[in-house]
């Protein structure tokens, strides 16, 4: 391997450590806005969740736009990028965005399980109301005539 291809291999790992470093920041500060989603659902505090669903769809973007920023830079250099990806800082940071991305899918898993029993709570409050109104016809669609309560009109 001559020299030139040595620079531009340590020129694409400098990169990749530097992409995969503010890669890991970012799930870093998605960690805690996902934890504050799972804490807002699971102690109803629906007033600050619609910011935080709206933080999490631009998250979203922001991942779309890092997965095609990787892959260019594979696709433009397939050689190097396997060799500069082999390199072990590159490895450990590698490791250290697969542990929070798994830990980001824990806290998913958690919200998802809350929403589901706050639906189904919800639900079954709906039909407990409805029995209610039903009740409620039932017993108001008698007649309207004055009651006599001590037998005197």
């Amino acid at each position: 391997m001559d020299s030139l291809d040595y620079n531009a291999i340590s020129r694409l790992e400098r990169e990749l450590v530097f992409i995969l470093k503010e890669e890991y920041s970012f799930y870093q500060s998605l960690y805690i806005t996902m934890d504050k989603q799972r804490d807002s659902i699971k102690f109803n505090r629906d007033e600050h969740l619609l910011d935080l669903f709206a933080e999490i769809e631009r998250c979203h973007r922001r991942i779309r736009q890092s997965e095609t920023k990787v892959a260019a830079m594979k696709a433009k250099h397939p050689r190097m990028f396997r060799v500069a990806a082999a390199k072990p800082e590159i490895k450990k940071l590698v490791n250290s965005l697969a542990t929070m991305v798994k830990k980001n899918m824990t806290l998913v898993s958690e919200s998802e399980v809350y929403l589901r029993e706050r639906y189904e709570r919800i639900r079954e409050e709906l039909g407990e109301l409805k029995n209610s109104h039903k009740i409620l016809q039932y017993v108001s669609d008698g007649d309207p005539s004055p009651q006599f309560v001590d037998g005197k009109n």
